[in-house]
């Protein structure tokens, strides 16, 4: 008769392949009625603890584990490369998975990284996780982690991100000094919490003379996204607005030849204002307006809490959001109000 395998424990006890992984690692993150539970299942199929077991006990991968939405926004390389390094400075090696802002992928790609012992996770949530899928695929293994840059309604963690919203309301502030008078936000996947952020911000910003948004047009799928099919539904919307608002700067360039295409000229004939300041958005023509998210020091914070998780030296649910900055260029500097027709 075949030895029982540690498949054969997680099945009797009802728990995952990691969680029986952790529990021979005797880690902290696993509560005390699992634990008991696992080893009385170890007992009723007479699993016996061989030596390379016994060794891997209370020993540390030194891997920790990277999972995003997206790999070809420079927003996020910026933040993998801080991430990556922080990580190396700390002796640990970085691997990273890419969940395609599916909610069913990310759940496999941190199924794979558990059952590799990863000693933690930081996760770039997909559009639309929900508090069970982060319990049952992070918290219920006891895996030490981190949310960035996006968070996950009614859950509770350690988490760490631009400040969305005062993001949104630097742009909506800026908006206002120059005399827009009408604003679309244009991109972004709809009910994103990064996106109703910088909308709640933007609103704020505006509110001495901005009601409502002229249009308020999303996504519904960030990748390869129709950025074309967005400028002609805002225009379908009502007259062109003064200001543009994109919801990444990823966007704001494909509106821009959107625009220009349809013979309207950013920054001469509609203000063009966007969020995250990645190193194109000064090269493009004109300049991009941009508030900057700071990816690199959302990296590395990120990457400290996690260590102190895994040394179990975090002090709890720790909510870090980073102060943005707006960089002001020619996409808004170069607009000015129409001139008023004399009565």
């Amino acid at each position: 008769m075949n030895r029982p395998t540690i498949k054969d424990v997680a099945a009797q006890a009802n728990v995952s392949s990691a969680t029986v992984s952790l529990v021979l690692r005797d880690s902290p993150q696993i509560p005390d009625s699992t634990k008991q539970r696992v080893r009385d299942a170890m007992t009723a199929l007479g699993y016996v603890y061989n030596r390379r077991a016994a060794e891997m006990r209370g020993m540390s991968s030194q891997i920790l584990g990277l999972v995003v939405a997206n790999v070809r926004n420079p927003y996020f390389a910026e933040l993998t490369m801080a991430i990556e390094g922080a990580a190396h400075a700390s002796g640990y090696t970085l691997v990273l998975g890419c969940s395609t802002d599916d909610v069913a992928r990310q759940n496999e790609v941190l199924r794979a990284m558990a059952e590799r012992r990863v000693d933690g996770i930081l996760l770039l949530p997909a559009s639309h996780t929900s508090p069970e899928n982060l319990k049952a695929s992070l918290r219920d293994p006891g895996l030490p982690h981190v949310l960035v840059a996006r968070g996950v309604p009614g859950y509770r963690s350690d988490y760490v991100g631009a400040d969305n919203e005062a993001s949104g309301l630097l742009v909506g502030h800026h908006l206002l000094q120059i005399g827009a008078e009408s604003v679309a936000f244009l991109g972004g996947v709809q009910g994103s919490v990064p996106r109703e952020d910088r909308i709640r911000g933007l609103l704020k910003g505006l509110a001495q003379r901005v009601d409502s948004l002229l249009a308020d047009i999303p996504l519904e799928y960030d990748a390869g996204a129709d950025l074309s099919s967005l400028v002609d539904r805002a225009l379908a919307a009502g007259p062109l607005p003064d200001a543009v608002v994109a919801y990444n700067d990823m966007h704001a360039f494909g509106i821009a030849s959107a625009l220009r295409a349809r013979n309207i000229e950013p920054g001469r004939d509609v203000a063009l204002a966007s969020f995250d300041n990645i190193p194109e958005a000064a090269q493009h023509y004109p300049g991009l307006t941009s508030a900057d998210g700071f990816p690199a020091r959302v990296g590395q914070r990120a990457t400290e809490l996690l260590l102190q998780a895994i040394k179990g030296a975090c002090p709890g649910h720790e909510r870090v959001l980073i102060d943005p900055d707006l960089e002001v260029r020619g996409s808004t500097l170069a607009w000015s109000p129409p001139a008023t027709s004399p009565a």
